[in-house]
């Protein structure tokens, strides 16, 4: 009769050599999977961010759309529209009376701001003077976009060499401003007619972004 072999097995499970190959397989797939997370929510972030700037320069075009459609000349300000290269002011129309806005570039901030409503041309005046120095107004100021390079303003003169019957000029050149007096004339001849200033009928700002440049042309009431 044949003897039973006894066949040794050898007990169940992993070594340890095994077992670190494992975690670092597994260690490597969650690093893998940690970068996905990463990449999608900082994609997730900029996406957002691209979105707020958007509303928020909509918002900031459509505001100044809707100031310069109540441009008006409050015959007490030196100009309709005032620009010193940085600063744009100009009155408007409101149903308690007329307001002062600034459209201004400060910090490479794009800002906006607008004094009360005013029935009395006196105080229209002295909150154009207050205006003159940023800091006395800046802490009540609105900040409509950030980031932004340069601010530049021009106006459509009809009365210039026409293109497409506009004349863009600067608003503080001599052909952007209203028209000067006329000379004095010696004494017994007749005066002078005085020139006829032509008020612009259209404004055109462009704004310098980091993103490129925006241009936005809007015609002014008559």
């Amino acid at each position: 009769m044949d003897t039973p072999v006894v066949l040794s097995r050898r007990a169940s499970g992993f070594t340890l050599v095994e077992v670190m190959v494992a975690l670092l397989i597994m260690a490597i797939l969650a690093a893998l999977a940690f970068r996905g997370v990463d990449a999608l929510v900082r994609s997730k972030d900029t996406a957002l961010a691209s979105t707020d700037r958007t509303l928020r320069l909509n918002t900031g075009m459509s505001q100044f759309d809707y100031d310069i459609a109540q441009v008006v000349d409050s015959k007490v300000l030196p100009q309709a529209l005032m620009w010193d290269g940085a600063t744009l002011r100009f009155a408007r129309r409101t149903p308690a009376g007329i307001q002062l806005v600034v459209w201004t570039l400060q910090s490479r901030r794009w800002q906006r701001w607008a004094s009360g409503s005013f029935t009395h041309m006196g105080d229209l005046t002295d909150a154009w003077m207050r205006t003159q120095q940023w800091d006395s107004i800046s802490a009540s100021a609105i900040t409509v976009l950030d980031n932004v390079d340069t601010f530049d303003f021009i106006v459509c003169n009809p009365g210039g060499l026409a293109v497409h019957g506009c004349s863009w000029n600067n608003a503080g050149s001599t052909r952007g401003a209203p028209a000067a007096a006329p000379p004095p004339t010696a004494p017994g001849t007749p005066p002078a007619a005085a020139p006829v200033a032509i008020p612009p009928t259209g404004v055109r700002i462009t704004l310098k972004l980091p993103e490129g440049e925006l241009m936005r042309e809007r015609e002014l009431p008559q």
